[in-house]
């Protein structure tokens, strides 16, 4: 038994210095912020319990009770992130009928011309759709952040208009400055152009989940179209939609 106990410690903190690895790769690319902290800490967390708990076991009374609870709640957390991962999983395969309209969700742009990774991929996805499905319409979202020079919106239009979608076709909204808002100003232009209620959502996998639940609370009968991911950036992405999600889940518990 003790043997198993020993591989069983070994094979985790492995597991634990992989997990380290994989959240310090947004470092690459500049991009080392609150998600990939917030990762880099449970793993290490996960590290520690597994090299103190049989050590404060064994001393018996009150630190053992201590790290029997440590170790329930590290293990609870990593069942709620399991949860939320496959979630996160299952929204991505929701195909639209042809020609549905889409909603581009904004996200960073140094320009009016020029994004940040993520929106560069929901424009490039976008504009794929865009020309495969020739009547659907595009409602692009996104206000002008304190560090941006321009809306969102705007560079995304700029953008598909290089690529040869016609203007007429695309819709701003430039007013938002976060998912809820983006869906939220969409409806109303949905609602002002006639352009039904139905729309494809194009956004990051890591990102779809949530954006078809606001899409939906907002009155939206919503798609999905996933963008691509850096992959050197997705682990500060994926701690840092952990987060989000659990923030959302308790307010809608608080809010009902």
């Amino acid at each position: 038994m003790e043997t198993w106990k020993k591989v069983g410690r070994i094979l985790g903190l492995v597991l634990c210095g992989a997990g380290c690895v994989w959240f310090l790769l947004p470092l690459l690319r500049g991009g080392f912020r609150l998600g990939a902290v917030f990762g880099l800490a449970v793993c290490a967390l996960g590290a520690l319990l597994l090299v103190f708990y049989p050590r404060l076991a064994r001393k018996g009374g009150w630190r053992k009770a201590l790290a029997r609870l440590a170790a329930c709640f590290y293990c609870l957390g990593l069942c709620w992130a399991g949860y939320l991962t496959g979630l996160m999983l299952s929204a991505q395969n929701r195909p639209a009928p042809a020609n549905t309209p889409v909603i581009v969700l904004g996200a960073q742009v140094y320009s009016a011309e020029r994004m940040g990774v993520s929106l560069a991929g929901r424009v490039e996805k976008a504009a794929q759709y865009l020309q495969e499905n020739p009547e659907a319409a595009c409602i692009v979202t996104g206000g002008q952040g304190g560090d941006e020079p321009c809306p969102e919106a705007l560079t995304q239009r700029n953008n598909l208009v290089s690529r040869g979608i016609g203007e007429e076709r695309i819709y701003m909204e430039s007013e938002s400055h976060n998912t809820r808002q983006n869906l939220d100003f969409a409806m109303e232009i949905a609602q002002r152009e006639g352009l039904g209620t139905e729309f494809v959502i194009v956004t990051q996998d890591f990102h779809m989940y949530r954006a078809l639940q606001l899409a939906e609370n907002a009155g939206f009968t919503a798609y999905s179209l996933t963008a691509r991911s850096d992959p050197l950036l997705l682990p500060e992405y994926y701690g840092r939609e952990l987060l989000s999600l659990t923030k959302w889940t308790v307010e809608r518990l608080i809010l009902e």
